[in-house]
């Protein structure tokens, strides 16, 4: 079960930095992914908090729109949850900064497993790309999800995670 440690300080929503790390044994934490949330102004902002709630849910699997050929970053990142979950570890959601500007420095110093550390991005090969437009849009079900499941707990073990 995912831990928020910080999910009240600052008062949500709250802009800025937050983080998912995978911890065990007293041993270091794994930097998973560093997001960020409110660098746009929103009639109904969306802090750190719903960005982490929304990753660990998988709310979206895919959202490349027109072409829903690529996994959204919300189902690669709960499923790298579920992945060290698996294994034993702890996953923790944290409130880093209250600057979403500060996103690619925390990238850029922590290297978090999922990101490429040049643009802060999700790397392309968790995305599972396929050249068919809709593919993912069509496996929308729980075959598919199991699929795609798979795909990123493939790519996580042949980087010895």
């Amino acid at each position: 079960m995912a831990i928020f440690e910080n999910p009240n300080s600052p008062v949500q929503p709250q802009r800025g930095v937050y983080g998912w790390y995978a911890q065990k044994d007293g041993k270091a934490p794994i930097a998973i992914y560093i997001g960020m949330a409110g660098q746009k102004e929103s009639f109904l902002p969306k802090g750190t908090l719903f960005r982490g709630i929304s990753e660990l849910q998988r709310n979206t699997f895919t959202s490349n729109s027109p072409n829903y050929n690529a996994l959204d970053t919300d189902f690669i990142v709960g499923t790298g949850i579920l992945f060290f979950e698996k294994k034993g570890y702890s996953c923790i959601w944290k409130h880093l900064s209250n600057e979403p500007k500060e996103e690619f420095k925390f990238v850029n110093a922590e290297k978090p497993i999922l990101q490429n550390p040049n643009n802060a991005r999700i790397r392309d090969d968790f995305r599972i790309k396929r050249e068919e437009k809709g593919y993912w849009a069509a496996r929308k079900n729980k075959e598919g999800v199991k699929k795609a499941e798979r795909a990123i707990f493939s790519v996580l073990e042949k980087a010895n995670y």
